[in-house]
This record gives structure tokens, sequence and C-alpha cells, in this order.
């Protein structure tokens, strides 16, 4: 997540030369800086705000220094969504399996993002029962939303790290937030005015919220058993590596098919699929081997607990 956005603000740098490459750095820097001052030197609603403060700020340094260029979008009033907008469905097995393996990342993507939304409101994980829910509930709005030319439905890992950073833990926020979306949805000119936000300034603001899931995604590995000899260690550097080649070396696929760009291309779906794939070849040598660790420490653990017991008898 944050390698697929680090790309995307190094593919706005790009685009540009010279001045203009140079102006959206700074403009990203002062953003990320604008907002780590408000976080730090305010409190309370204005603190949790502060990725808001930042976007205010970096946009108004923008418009009044000339770093960028507030443009909404054209068009005006309001507008309903078009049932079926691209014509009646027809089920095309080429277009398909690309998003089936997507759809295989997104289940990953959905246990890490479950398990981290639980520790981030203070709450017991319990995978066995919520992953499958926040599954269900992305197949039905997918569903639903591909009815009015919407893509796939995927759990948001942005907002995880919004609720690190402001500490808002209320299901009850969760859902004005919702309704806040659906309502800004249909007032279209909000929408073209949000769309006209310097995508320097997007950039940075995103850096810092994905620096965040960054860091909780750490804290995850360490708690991870990645120590001794096992596979774990080996399936999470490779899917680690598989995860950041897109990002080191963007022009490292182009000279494959298009399904296979559209695959490996993303840091988040080639890591996730190395991962998927190294866990099923190599889980089964791993557990292999483990019985006689598990039995040599135990024998260990039994000699240890027995010279230290006291002998039987009446004292």
């Amino acid at each position: 997540m944050l390698s697929d956005e680090l790309q995307r603000v190094q593919l706005m740098a790009t685009a540009h030369h010279g001045p203009d490459a140079r102006r959206a750095v700074l403009l990203a820097a002062l953003t990320v800086a604008a907002t780590v001052a408000a976080y730090v030197l305010l409190r309370g609603v204005w603190r949790q705000t502060s990725v808001l403060i930042g976007m205010t700020a970096g946009t108004a340094v923008a418009v009044t220094t000339g770093l960028g260029a507030f443009a909404p979008a054209a068009g005006g009033g309001f507008a309903l969504p078009a049932l079926l907008p691209f014509g009646t469905p027809r089920f095309d097995l080429v277009a398909a399996l690309p998003l089936l393996l997507f759809s295989l990342t997104t289940l990953a993507e959905i246990t890490g993002q479950t398990v981290l939304n639980s520790e981030t409101v203070g709450r017991a994980p319990t995978p066995e029962r919520d992953v499958p829910r926040v599954a269900r509930a992305d197949a039905l709005v997918s569903l639903a939303g591909g009815l009015f030319g919407t893509s796939l439905m995927v759990t948001s890992a942005e907002n995880i790290g919004i609720g690190r950073l402001t500490g808002v833990r209320s299901r009850f926020v969760t859902a004005g937030a919702g309704v806040l979306l659906v309502a800004l949805g249909l007032a279209t000119p909000v929408t073209r005015a949000l769309a006209g936000i310097p995508e320097a300034v997007v950039g940075g603001s995103a850096l810092v919220v994905y620096a965040v899931i960054a860091v909780m995604g750490v804290e995850m590995l360490r708690r991870a058993d990645l120590s001794g000899t096992g596979t774990g260690n080996l399936t999470a550097a490779l899917a680690l590596t598989a995860g950041l080649l897109p990002l080191l070396s963007p022009n490292l696929y182009a000279g494959l098919p298009g399904w296979a760009r559209t695959v490996l291309g993303s840091g988040v779906v080639a890591g996730t699929l190395t991962a998927v794939l190294l866990t099923a070849l190599l889980g089964r040598s791993g557990r292999r081997d483990r019985p006689e660790d598990d039995d040599g420490a135990e024998s260990a653990e039994r000699s240890t607990r027995d010279g230290a017991r006291p002998p039987k008898g009446p004292h």
C-alpha cells in the first residue's frame, strides 16, 4: 500500500520535468510538514483532524505561492448513478481472470486489515469470525456497485491509518462518515470541487496515512514467528521483495503480456500472491520439520521440569 502510494508520487513527479517536478515535491513536503505540525501542536478535535488541516494548508500554499493550482472539475448540478451504464453485463473469461486474482489478493488484504482494525479499536481480534463477515460484505457491495458501473469494493487500509492517528473508535462516527460520503457523491458540485485539490497535496497527505499503516504492518510482522530455520522468514522476505520490485524498477515487467503486467505491476498483488504460493509450496516441508523440533523442545522442557522438581517423599 505504501509502495503503491510512493510509486504514484514518483510517477506524478516524473510526469513533469525541471521546475514542475521540484514544485510538486516541495508542495507534497509542505503538506506533510503541516500535517505533522498540526498533529504535534494541536489537541482535542483539532489534532484528530490533522490530516484535513494538512490538506487545507497544502492547498492554500499551492494557490497563494503558485506551487500548484486549484482547478475543480467541469460541470455542475446534482446527479444520480445510472443503472448498467456500460450496457447489459456479459461474461468474459479473459477479463474475469485478472479480477479473480485481485479478489484473492483482497481476501488476504481483508485478513490483515481486519486484525489491524480490531487492534486499533482495542478489541481482541477474532479472524475466524470477522474475516468471513467482512469478505461477504465486500462481495455484496461489489455486486451491487457493479450494477452502477463502479469497481470492486475493497476494504480501505487508509481508514485504519486515520483511526490510529485520530483515536476515534466509534461505530457511529463510521456510519456517519458513510452517510456523508453518499451525500457528497450525490452533490456533484462538492465532488468536482474536491477533485480540484492539487495532486501533490493529496499525495503528501496519503504518504502520512500509509506510513502509519506501514508501521502497523511492521508491528504485525514483529509478532510473527520468523526466527530459526523455518520457512516463514523466507516466505516473508520473498513476498516483501516481490512487492517492492514494481516500485524499485517500474519497467521491470514492460516486456510481459498485459495481464502479467497488471498482476505483477501492483506491489500489493505481487507480494500477496508470492506469500500465498510460497506458503502452499513450503508449508508442507515446514510441517514435516516441526514435529521433531517440537518433540525436542518438549523433551528439554520436561527434563528441565523434572530436574528442578524436588524429589517426592516425606519431608
